[in-house]
């Protein structure tokens, strides 16, 4: 069905373009990457996306200083880097040294050999530093792959080991085994001990007591988080030699459980802070989990305030500019918090109902990204509102925000596709031009103003803007006020696009209730 976005989209990260480009995994459907929006004047198609990676596309991850290098990763942890100007693929998958004869694994579990699924590892050289002959490795069928804040050459990737490269991904150093070491031959399935024959003996396990989640702290380098898909949370405060156990600390959850840690975010404002979700549905537990620390994992506190009841969460994250802003994404929805997660709401009137896998907020552009298992990738433009949202702020009767620098592109003629028939997915552009956003306390009695004036503080545009309680957005398309006779508000950028003004910079004011409010 091409008139609506149906992908299955796990983990989304996005580079520093002008438009970014966004990339993401698939169900099914090996790893894209397309920009968030075109210059052309139509919308973002089908082809405007390319893919990667092969199999079962899950983590991509692109270097922030370099947007031809991508890492994408498929089932069992078949990982390859691609440098997109030369178009050449590298598996960076970690293979320890090959044992020789008479030598017995390092680590045995009843499991056998567990074999690359997807694209990415087969037959690659030995690359683990500190590996044994002999080792043997475990890699989640969604593997997780993270670059670090601090040196986009740094990776992270787990396995039941969490490794660490400094060349992204040639050579890799392993930690121990962080997970409890479960033997998934011996686990009960619907009453049948796992020693014993099985129809279809780890269906869709090809590998488990594997790390799923992992986040290093943007505050301070070699304070990094792992989690498991066997109940453990584990904390290093030196880079990933040695780590700490502190999911027995987490309040709530039943002794000795096996739940997801389904996702790990370190803090942007304090090195001992972290958020953590837990997901419990494969135990028949679809409570929502959530956690915060704020003393590396000694103790917990639980935040899921008014989240549904039913609804397990996949994703939690911190908004990296409001440390009280937060996100959740539950098998239901998108959720946000403004309060640090004492009270929840549903985010979006136009979110689908959907399982929200992942959330993102782009270091720029200030864009909320999120990836869906369902409805794929969903952008919420410019949330900067948000981010500098307060008590206080709600207490005055009116409040301009910051505005985001805008910018005057120029259309791509070579961007006009013509594509047959008339069931033709299309995704939305933001609106192009300067976002203006305040906030209305109450509806006034008279109109909203909005002037723009440029560095003389000569008035080169007005503007009316809607007069409603709460926030509001006027978009300014960076045209002069139109002449005599073409009364246009330039509020969308359809049909001929109108000249733009001079880069500069420039003063919005916003009056309304006999008060006047400045923001360059």
């Amino acid at each position: 069905m091409n008139t609506m976005a149906t992908a299955l989209a796990y983990v989304v990260t996005a580079d520093m373009r002008r438009p970014y480009f966004v990339y993401t995994g698939l169900q099914d459907n090996g790893s894209w990457g397309g920009p968030s929006a075109v210059r052309g004047r139509g919308g973002i198609m089908n082809s405007d996306w390319y893919g990667i990676g092969g199999g079962d596309g899950f983590y991509t991850a692109v270097d922030p200083t370099d947007h031809n290098i991508v890492i994408t990763e498929s089932q069992n942890g078949n990982t390859n880097r691609y440098d997109l100007r030369t178009g050449i693929g590298k598996s960076i998958r970690p293979v320890p040294p090959r044992a020789g004869r008479g030598v017995e694994p390092a680590e045995a579990p009843a499991e056998t050999e567990q074999q690359p699924g997807g694209f990415g590892g087969r037959g690659a050289p030995p690359n683990v530093l500190n590996g044994e002959p002999g080792d043997r490795y475990r890699f989640n069928w969604n593997t997780p792959v993270v670059l670090s804040p601090h040196n986009p050459s740094i990776v992270w990737f787990g396995g039941n080991r969490l490794f660490k490269s400094y060349n992204r991904g040639d050579t890799w150093m392993a930690s121990a085994d962080l997970t409890k070491q479960v033997d998934r031959n011996k686990v009960s399935l619907m009453g049948a001990p796992g020693d014993r024959t099985q129809l279809s003996k780890n269906d869709g396990v090809t590998s488990y007591s594997t790390i799923i989640s992992i986040s290093e702290s943007p505050v301070l380098p070699g304070v990094v988080w792992a989690g498991t898909d066997d109940g453990l949370l584990q904390v290093s405060r030196d880079g990933g030699t040695t780590f700490t156990e502190v999911g027995k600390n987490l309040p709530g959850l039943p002794p000795d459980h096996q739940y997801w840690i389904s996702r790990i975010d370190a803090s942007h404002f304090d090195a001992g802070t972290a958020y953590v979700s837990v997901d419990g549905h494969r135990n028949d537990d679809l409570k929502p989990y959530v956690f915060v620390t704020h003393n590396y994992g000694q103790s917990f506190d639980t935040i899921p305030g008014n989240l549904p009841s039913y609804g397990n969460v996949q994703v939690i994250r911190e908004d990296p500019k409001n440390r009280n802003l937060l996100y959740a994404g539950t098998e239901f929805g998108l959720f946000v918090s403004l309060d640090g997660g004492r009270q929840w709401q549903k985010f979006m009137g136009n979110y689908p109902t959907v399982r929200t896998d992942d959330i993102l907020v782009h270091p720029r552009d200030n864009d909320l990204i999120v990836a869906t298992h369902g409805r794929s990738v969903w952008i919420a433009d410019d949330i900067t509102p948000l981010q500098q949202w307060t008590a206080e702020l709600q207490s005055e009767d009116a409040h301009l925000f910051d505005i985001r620098p805008a910018i005057a592109y120029l259309n791509d003629q070579q961007h006009g596709q013509h594509v047959g028939g008339q069931k033709v997915f299309v995704g939305e552009n933001a609106p192009r031009g300067a976002a203006i956003h305040y906030y209305l306390k109450a509806a006034p009695a008279d109109e909203v103003r909005i002037t723009v004036a440029d560095a003389t503080g000569k008035v080169i545009r007005i503007l009316e803007g809607p007069t409603s309680v709460g926030i509001n957005r006027v978009t300014w398309n960076l045209a002069p006020n139109p002449p005599p006779g073409d009364q246009g508000r330039g509020g969308g950028g359809r049909g001929a696009a109108p000249p733009s003004v001079e880069p500069g910079t420039y003063v919005v004011t916003l009056t309304v209730g006999g008060k006047t409010y400045m923001k360059p």
